[in-house]
């Protein structure tokens, strides 16, 4: 996947053209400061399957973890829906 970097200050200038780079080329921004990263631009669909993709994973890792887990350690299905709506 390629990247682009660019700084806050670059950011802070060009915002509505490198907008406009990311909706056309839908290449990632990278935003530095100081030299070190801070944050990611990504368009909202792709942030959207992302976030899609670590729920399902998630999801999984918890189903393997009752399976492997004693009879009187495992929850039901609606308190883990539980204790996962509390974490988000």
């Amino acid at each position: 996947m390629a990247t682009r970097i660019v700084t806050v200050s670059e950011l802070k200038v060009k915002l509505g053209a490198l907008m406009a780079e990311l909706e056309g080329q839908g290449i990632p921004l990278y935003i530095t400061q100081y030299g070190k990263p801070k944050a990611v631009l990504a368009r909202y669909d792709e942030y959207e399957t992302l976030l899609k993709k670590v729920e399902d994973l998630e999801d999984i890792l918890a189903m393997k973890e009752s399976l492997s887990a004693p009879e009187e350690e495992a929850i039901s299905l609606e308190d883990y829906e539980r204790q996962r709506a509390a974490r988000v």
